[in-house]
């Protein structure tokens, strides 16, 4: 069961390892990115960040179906580098409901939406296309930190 999808620029880090995993009983993350996983120093850093009790997937959206299908009796968060990969994502499962964005980095043309996050013209439109398709999108660093009141108009 997808208990968390999260966008953070970061993906594996200590807020989500300690807060977001805890928080809602995490048993396994799946980093989904078509990039990373061709990076071997990267996957090597994020299999040393997770949790000794979550199980780990770094992978491409290609291998999305397979890798759900294997972990469907697990608490599972989904970690996502930015808005339009959120978007995608949304396409390829349409059951997910609501998506947290966690940080989005500063870029030259974004604007900010939250102490975090920061969209770009094509970010900014990746995430109205989320909201339309009805999928709740609500910005919160830290589980004990309050939601922050965010307009994506």
């Amino acid at each position: 069961m997808i208990k968390l999808v999260r966008v953070d620029h970061r993906l594996l880090h200590g807020q989500v390892i300690f807060s977001w995993t805890k928080q809602k009983s995490v048993n396994h993350i799946i980093v989904l990115d078509d990039e990373v996983p061709k990076q071997p120093i990267t996957v090597m850093a994020l299999s040393m960040a997770k949790p000794a009790d979550c199980g780990l997937d770094i992978i491409g959206f290609s291998d999305l179906e397979e890798a759900l299908s294997k972990v469907e009796k697990k608490n599972v968060m989904i970690l996502i580098k930015g808005p339009v990969e959120a978007l995608q994502l949304v396409n390829k499962v349409p059951e997910i409901t609501e998506i947290n964005y966690g940080g989005v980095a500063k870029k030259n043309s974004s604007k900010a939406f939250g102490k975090a996050v920061y969209l770009t013209p094509e970010e900014l439109l990746a995430t109205q296309n989320i909201l339309n398709k009805g999928v709740s999108i609500y910005v919160q660093q830290v589980p004990s930190s309050s939601v922050e009141n965010v307009d994506f108009k």
